[in-house]
């Protein structure tokens, strides 16, 4: 059995974004999985004229963001110059704020202890589900991002999670741009979402309202 709760959202490919399209494929996931939760994006914050995904990390590149992100995250500064490490749109926590602060509400929960069960059931009630790994890419791995569209079920037993990847098919190493509807053997995904190897994961889970 086929669950998908994205089959009527837009697949978003971060590969034609204006700012930083090799860098932006968490804004891009979190684009897609507010979507997918039925979110409406307000006007005043996402004009119609501007991808929502570019709209969401030039906010996450201004100086309100590196201020936000400096007290959020000052592990993510240079303790002696004071320089950035880590940019804020690399940050969850500075994700999660800067989502809940242009949405004008706290939809996004980030947690880094979500079990599997607890993705899938988030899914079952409509919410989105944005998660983080090392992708297989050129023989090594890229740290990314990518929302769950859904799972696959088989003798009442999920196996396999599909995910919307922005940057295409992690199984054919990118070389297909299509990202839509990926199949993630649980398995695979245990290698490769993070914390690899445990059975609980980082996730923003994005409210059903």
């Amino acid at each position: 059995m086929v669950v998908n709760y994205s089959r009527d959202s837009e697949y978003h490919s971060q590969r034609n974004n204006a700012l930083i399209p090799h860098s932006s494929c968490n804004a891009t996931s979190m684009i897609m999985a507010l979507k997918q939760a039925g979110a409406k994006l307000p006007e005043s914050r996402f004009p119609s004229n501007r991808q929502p995904e570019d709209v969401l990390t030039a906010f996450l590149q201004s100086d309100l963001a590196a201020e936000k992100s400096r007290r959020l995250a000052p592990w993510a500064y240079d303790r002696i110059t004071g320089e950035s490490i880590t940019p804020p749109h690399e940050i969850h926590c500075v994700m999660t704020w800067a989502v809940n602060h242009l949405m004008g509400r706290d939809i996004v929960s980030f947690r880094e202890d979500w079990s599997l069960d607890d993705l899938v059931k988030a899914l079952d009630r409509g919410c989105g589900v944005v998660v983080s790994g090392k992708f297989p890419y050129q023989g090594g791995t890229i740290d990314h991002v990518v929302s769950l569209a859904g799972y696959m079920k088989h003798q009442n037993r999920i196996d396999t999670l599909l995910i919307d990847d922005p940057y295409g098919d992690y199984q054919t190493g990118y070389r297909s741009h299509r990202g839509n509807d990926i199949p993630l053997p649980v398995a695979r995904a245990r290698e490769i979402l993070k914390p690899t190897g445990k059975d609980l994961f980082w996730a923003s889970i994005i409210s059903h309202r």
